[in-house]
């Protein structure tokens, strides 16, 4: 998805430092990146150009205007261009003053001076990157939008159409006239529009946390393969299919520490925490309800994906075969599809434990034989750094405190790799999240 997207804004810089060195400097390490850098020297001049273009990337030195001045225009930039992400060019800053700086959610990075040419390549180009996220998923939210609006002009039309037939109806029978019946309307929606919807959702579903959209792919193929080895109809093929690749869009709504916690072990939230996460699937159903009614039966799946078998789930503690059946099937794909082990020892433990307690048992037999007939998608999954492992794939570099990659993407961890990445990070610590390749 992010291949798709171009916005010719996110390698415009603005850097404002009042050495014509330091602006030279950045010109030339950026445009070799392709970068478009526009140099002020002065925070009248910034604002300025603040007001009459868009900047992917903003740097800006902290004693701009005088000592300290810098953080005021770093706040001015937020206020006009929330999108953009600004870097700040620092020295001698005190670790306090910074930590103001970063939790007031100025800057995206900061350098200190003098740079390695490195961390100033790695900062903007993530930077960049950061931006074309953020307006990515602007337009797809705007596409939703548009679609929705779309759907609520039809249904009307239709509803109003209905009307209609049903007074023309009414009035021929009363004055006993023959007349054919009448047929309904219906309102139909090009898989086109579906399809913009769904891949909206997931972008933000991976945006939000990598494992959820990875989850939400996964889970899809899987019940793909569970659909046809059973011989669904069509429409619960449909049913299923958009169910797996929706079920977590409720969890945005969460905080994402929250959310994290979750995810990697259920007893480490609070019992506050968990209230806010089992309303997930009630949010869910709202949001594809708010879509269009005619997705009330996947509404239906999503909001019962996390009941048990014996009771015990929720968000209506069903039981057992009351369960809607495909939210039976779904259930155990999620699962599955959420946890990080080898498949034989996953596909045990849900045999053995979960089966006939959290699942199905025929769910977990369907899901034991689709294993092995899917291709799965290669996606992006979070890790801790203490999770790295030898043969593990990297999905995005790991870099040091001051963004100078350790480890690129790409790369095929040996166990060279891994020991350097720990031994650095017990010198000091750094982003303790990465992601690999699964």
């Amino acid at each position: 998805m992010a291949g798709e997207y171009s916005n010719q804004n996110s390698k415009k810089v603005l850097a404002a430092d009042a050495d014509p060195a330091v602006l030279q400097a950045v010109k030339d390490q950026l445009g070799a990146l392709g970068f478009h850098t526009t140099a002020v020297d002065t925070d009248t001049m910034a604002t300025e150009h603040l007001k009459s273009e868009m900047f992917g990337v903003i740097l800006v030195d902290h004693d701009m205007g005088g000592p300290g001045a810098g953080v005021k225009l770093l706040e001015l930039a937020k206020e006009m261009q929330p999108d953009g992400s600004r870097i700040l060019l620092a020295s001698g800053v005190g670790v306090d003053e910074m930590t103001k700086i970063v939790t007031k959610g100025l800057v995206f990075r900061y350098l200190t001076k003098p740079w390695m040419t490195n961390d100033m390549k790695v900062a903007a180009l993530n930077a960049a990157e950061r931006y074309s996220l953020l307006k990515e998923i602007e337009a797809q939210e705007n596409r939703i939008e548009t679609l929705t609006e779309k759907l609520q002009i039809a249904e009307q039309s239709v509803s109003q159409a209905n009307a209609n037939l049903g007074a023309t109806t009414e009035a021929s029978e009363d004055s006993g006239e023959d007349a054919a019946p009448a047929t309904r309307v219906s309102v139909s929606y090009s898989q086109d529009d579906e399809n913009i919807a769904l891949a909206a959702m997931n972008r933000m579903l991976y945006t939000f946390h990598p494992n959820l959209g990875n989850t939400a792919m996964r889970a899809k193929a899987l019940c793909a393969t569970i659909a046809d080895s059973m011989g669904l109809t069509d429409d619960e093929t449909h049913i299923l299919s958009l169910a797996a690749q929706t079920h977590d869009v409720g969890l945005m709504s969460c905080e994402i520490g929250m959310v994290r916690r979750w995810m990697r072990s259920p007893a480490k939230c609070t019992i506050e925490e968990m209230d806010v996460i089992k309303k997930h699937p009630g949010l869910a159903e709202e949001t594809l309800l708010s879509l269009n009614e005619s997705y009330a039966p996947v509404a239906k799946i999503v909001r019962h994906h996390h009941e048990n078998w014996d009771g015990s789930g929720y968000p209506d503690k069903l039981k057992g075969e009351t369960i809607p059946k495909l939210a039976r099937l779904l259930g155990p794909v999620i699962y599955y599809c959420n946890q990080n082990m080898a498949d034989m020892a996953l596909i045990r433990e849900m045999e053995t434990e979960l089966a006939d307690r959290v699942f199905d048992p025929d769910a977990v037999r369907a899901l034991v034989q689709a294993v092995p007939l899917t291709r799965m998608p290669r996606g992006e999954r979070e890790i801790l750094l203490i999770e790295l492992r030898p043969g593990m794939e990297l999905a995005r570099p790991i870099v040091n405190t001051n963004n100078m990659k350790l480890v690129d993407a790409g790369v095929i961890l040996e166990e060279k790799h891994v020991n350097k990445v720990h031994s650095i990070n017990n010198m000091t610590p750094i982003n303790p999240l990465c992601l690999v390749y699964c």
